[in-house]
């Protein structure tokens, strides 16, 4: 294992996380799926990560899964995404990571960080390892110079940064990072899960 991955896993632990390596994306699945029942109410964040190891796809065909992403009333949609705290299960991943054994997050609607910090029984956090930072300054360069250009721009958003890829810290009413919140303990023992994957995923 990178001495850069362990370092970051023990200091998770640390913190009250629970912390686990995967080799491989279909490993990191595999991880994931040990942690949930069929019978559960699964539901997750928007997140290129939990797509690209197959993760969506197994909660869409194995547990009780709403995707509000594919509703389009907005009312509904919120009212889906507002049950996410209630939810059994919550996949997500995290835009950094700090060595020290915190996570970096900052989103628009708040729909993705409320779940992770209050609510669901347990959420299950599953990043690559580009998302290791070693300082709380790193995890907000990468934000600014990296996940939220890119989301942004894959979203179609039509703020500044899907222009320039630069953060302009706009007053656009597109704007998705309005909410910073850095999880710096995991007060439940183990709720918050995070599995580190020994590959680049997301953003």
């Amino acid at each position: 294992m990178d001495a850069l991955i362990q370092k970051t896993i023990d200091a998770l632990k640390a913190r009250q996380f629970g912390a686990y390596y995967a080799e491989t994306s279909a490993e990191a699945l595999e991880l994931l799926k040990s942690f949930i029942t069929e019978d559960e109410r699964v539901d997750r964040g928007g997140s290129m990560t939990i797509e690209q190891i197959g993760a969506l796809d197994y909660i869409k065909e194995n547990c009780g899964y709403i995707d509000a992403y594919t509703v389009t009333d907005p009312q509904e949609r919120a009212k889906l995404m507002a049950a996410r705290c209630s939810c059994d299960t919550f996949l997500c991943s995290a835009n950094a990571i700090i060595s020290d054994g915190r996570l970096y997050n900052e989103d628009g609607a708040c729909s993705r960080v409320a779940p992770m910090v209050f609510g669901p029984k347990q959420v299950i956090v599953v990043a690559g390892k580009n998302k290791i930072v070693n300082t709380e300054a790193e995890a907000k360069k990468r934000m600014m110079t990296i996940a939220a250009p890119l989301n942004a721009k894959r979203l179609n958003t039509g703020t500044p940064c899907t222009v320039d890829g630069v953060c302009h810290n706009c007053s656009h009413p597109n704007r998705i990072c309005c909410s910073t919140v850095i999880t710096n303990f995991c007060r439940v023992k183990e709720r918050i899960k995070v599995i580190i994957v020994n590959e680049d995923l997301g953003l």
